[in-house]
């Protein structure tokens, strides 16, 4: 459990880290999680708005919808979220 909670974790930094600012501009690591992540514009992240980006993986996961993710799940998940990293290095030219 503490592993796949790992590369949840590891998932979603990536997905904040590769997400494209707007043209010409270049938000700090900070503005990039405030702005991803607080939903309703407070200017504060609390913990529903922290924790619902893993609800939707876990949901997107859960392919059979019986409310837990299995090795086979997690592992073909973790397989389209590589393949989605990949194209998206190819599409900004890093490979």
């Amino acid at each position: 459990m503490k592993k796949t909670l790992s590369t949840c974790l590891l998932l979603l930094v990536s997905g904040l880290a590769l997400a494209q600012p707007p043209a010409g501009q270049h938000p700090s690591r900070t503005q990039a999680f405030m702005n991803t992540l607080d939903t309703n514009k407070d200017g504060k992240v609390d913990k529903a708005e922290y924790l619902k980006p893993f609800e939707a993986q876990f949901d997107a996961m859960d392919q059979n919808r019986d409310g837990a993710v299995d090795e086979a799940e997690f592992e073909a998940f973790a397989n389209k979220m590589r393949e989605r990293m990949e194209q998206m290095r190819k599409q900004q030219g890093q490979r």
